[in-house]
């Protein structure tokens, strides 16, 4: 159940980095209440979420699989209650998990806008938000955060603007089948 200012969020929390270390469990209303007020969903600066996509003050998240680098109007809906739980298996292939990789980036993002802040990435410093809160900088600069991006595969960009652009992130689709390493020989790390 999500908080007033809070969602829920079927994601791999940190530290893990990724399913190769760990499984994914609900992030309850994760939000850090100085670097993010009120919520992640918000963006006017009233209680309440202005939002039930993976879409909010610090981030922007959706799918840009055919790279045009804008919302397709692919972000995951949590709902009124705020909570984004979507199937994801290591077997679905990637169109099968759109909605929990979009989930993820949402959070990861967030994640790192508010542990960021802590460290002293705030507005006057030019973070990336929508809505500054009259705490300085420049309002209007969220990031624009790109899941399963079609312009590129097992990499990923992140552009950072001066203050009052629009960061971009664009994480790319990995494929499995290229870049793989083999050991020939005798011993324990053949294969």
């Amino acid at each position: 159940v999500a908080t007033a200012a809070g969602g829920s969020y079927n994601v791999f929390q940190l530290p893990l980095e990724s399913p190769n270390h760990g499984a994914r469990s609900m992030a309850i209303a994760p939000e850090d209440s100085l670097a993010s007020p009120f919520g992640w969903h918000d963006v006017d600066g009233a209680e309440g979420a202005d939002y039930t996509i993976t879409r909010g003050n610090n981030v922007h998240a959706y799918l840009d699989v055919v790279s045009n680098n804008g919302s397709q109007d692919d972000e995951p809906d949590g709902g009124a209650d705020l909570i984004f739980d979507f199937p994801y298996d290591d077997n679905f292939e990637p169109d099968q998990m759109r909605d929990a990789a979009v989930t993820n980036l949402f959070y990861m993002n967030n994640m790192i806008h508010d542990i960021t802040y802590q460290y002293g990435f705030t507005e006057e410093t030019g973070n990336f938000q929508a809505n500054n809160y009259g705490r300085g900088g420049t309002d209007d600069d969220h990031v624009h955060a790109e899941a399963q991006d079609g312009s590129g595969e097992n990499n990923a960009n992140f552009s950072t603007p001066a203050d009052g652009g629009n960061g971009r992130m664009q994480m790319f689709l990995w494929n499995t089948n290229s870049n793989q390493l083999f050991i020939d020989g005798d011993g324990d790390i053949t294969g």
